[in-house]
């Protein structure tokens, strides 16, 4: 049995992160479940004992083991959060080379840190001691554990540091940095989405932009406990709505594919962009961009295939994103739908010879859910039984709230006196999405409170892996 390069791309992705505990210093804990991810697979994917995927994969499982032997021996070296405003102790001058220049700080109460500074735009500048700056980000202990050179954990060191200071604000406190074109789209983009009422607003682009900070918290708590919070993270239900509305008005115009392409591509790219990062909107975009390049160089386009390559991708980035909620909540959601959705639906539409659309996408919208549900009792102890339904009804809400979202922008950027009857268009789908949250919210059973166990929430994500991995002969999902 043949299966597709994703499965051991994964594989060699996992333990290859694994092998790299020594630099990485992450706690035991992580590591034991890279290791069982690692047996997983190399039990589950049919591989031949003399064959060189297992003889590799093998030895990058000893090399995770190694990891976390060392993790045990040095229990200090663990990486640690930190954040507030700090001073910087002396004077220094930052070097315009690829790690960047180094600097001492020191925190308010007196505990000193060092950190590698990245200067933005390679350009020399002076830092002097009466400045306070914002910082956030991971700081780790610079062990060694090769009692060698320590340039390749320098160096990593630094790029994992310059990462999270490119998120975080890193400036002169009473200093604002200046606005970039980014920023400025941005912005126009948040004036876009207005409506006659200011809670639909914030509503409006919590939707679109992911900023859930003009929502009261009592608005959230509906979404919260109906199970439609994910209507708020910019994920592939946004990303492949803008994608599928950009492409639509590159044929509306009749523009050549080339065209097309660049005008989708560059759109979401720009979105992406605008929105910020997440691993949601990360791991959409990813997606979006394996299936535009497999038709620009004309070739078919796996699901799973391109799944297993965007979190492959997305933990060489950051591998610190696999302990996210936010990450497993959606890899999580879209691997139940890829792996048991889509081969559940078409095995039904082979026993019964007419199937609607609608019957089919209630099976994979099931399968989401039930996924769905399974971090939302394990990190929020809270199931809604009624999430299922409410998502049949509110994702294709939320569908045309995006659209509308993306003609107001571009209306507002060229004839900003005609976004007026997009916004009551707009304000009638958010007063009609509203209502059905707080109509679910008071049915029976809308909320039960439910705790599960590490141990049970492990032992379901394995039969999941279990399932979806070895084939059922004569069963739904059966690959053939």
């Amino acid at each position: 049995m043949c299966y597709p390069l994703g499965y051991f791309g994964f594989l060699c992705i996992l333990t290859l992160i694994g092998a790299c505990g020594w630099l990485m210093a992450m706690p035991l804990s992580h590591w034991l479940v890279y290791g069982v991810a690692c047996t997983f697979f190399i039990l589950y994917t049919h591989v031949r004992i003399c064959s060189w995927r297992f003889v590799i994969s093998l030895a990058l499982s000893l090399m995770a083991a190694c990891s976390m032997i060392y993790e045990c021996c040095h229990p200090q070296g663990k990486a640690r959060h930190v954040q507030g405003v700090f001073r910087f102790e002396k004077q220094f001058r930052t070097r315009d080379t690829r790690i960047g220049g180094f600097g001492q700080l020191t925190l308010e109460d007196g505990q000193k840190l060092r950190l590698y500074v990245h200067a933005a735009n390679r350009r020399k500048t002076v830092i002097n001691d009466v400045d306070y700056y914002r910082f956030s980000g991971y700081i780790k202990p610079l062990l060694n554990p090769f009692k060698s050179s320590q340039n390749f954990s320098f160096y990593l060191w630094s790029r994992f540091i310059r990462w999270h200071t490119s998120k975080a604000q890193f400036y002169p406190l009473e200093v604002q940095p200046p606005m970039s074109w980014i920023n400025r789209c941005r912005q126009t983009f948040f004036n876009a989405l207005t409506t006659r009422d200011a809670t639909l607003s914030h509503i409006y682009r919590a939707i679109l932009m992911g900023k859930k900070e003009g929502v009261s918290k009592e608005q959230l708590n509906h979404f919260f406990y109906t199970g439609t919070m994910h209507l708020f993270a910019v994920s592939g239900l946004h990303v492949g709505v803008v994608s599928a509305f950009l492409f639509f008005v590159g044929r509306l115009f009749f523009f050549p594919f080339c065209i097309r392409w660049l005008l989708t591509s560059g759109g979401v790219l720009l979105y992406g962009t605008i929105v910020g990062w997440s691993p949601s909107t990360l791991r959409a975009t990813l997606m979006v961009g394996f299936v535009l390049l497999a038709q620009l160089v004309a070739r078919p386009v796996k699901g799973v295939n391109t799944f297993f390559n965007t979190m492959g991708l997305t933990l060489l980035l950051n591998p610190f994103e696999l302990w996210d909620v936010g990450f497993q909540l959606s890899y999580g959601t879209v691997a139940s739908i890829l792996c048991i959705g889509v081969p559940l639906s078409n095995w039904y539409a082979r026993k019964r010879h007419h199937v609607s659309n609608w019957q089919l996408s209630c099976i994979v919208s099931f399968c989401a859910s039930a996924m769905s549900s399974l971090f939302s009792i394990y990190y929020w102890n809270l199931f809604s039984p009624w999430a299922f339904v409410a998502n049949l009804f509110l994702i294709p809400l939320a569908s045309v709230i995006v659209v509308m979202g993306m003609v107001s922008w571009g209306l507002y950027c060229i004839l900003p006196i005609s976004v007026t009857a997009v916004e009551w268009m707009a304000y009638g789908c958010l007063w009609v999405l509203l209502k059905s949250v707080d109509f679910l919210e008071h049915l029976p059973f809308a909320i039960c409170k439910i705790s599960m166990t590490q141990t049970l929430f492990w032992t379901a994500l394995f039969l999941f892996m279990c399932v979806t991995a070895k084939p059922l002969k004569g069963g739904p999902l059966n690959r053939k």
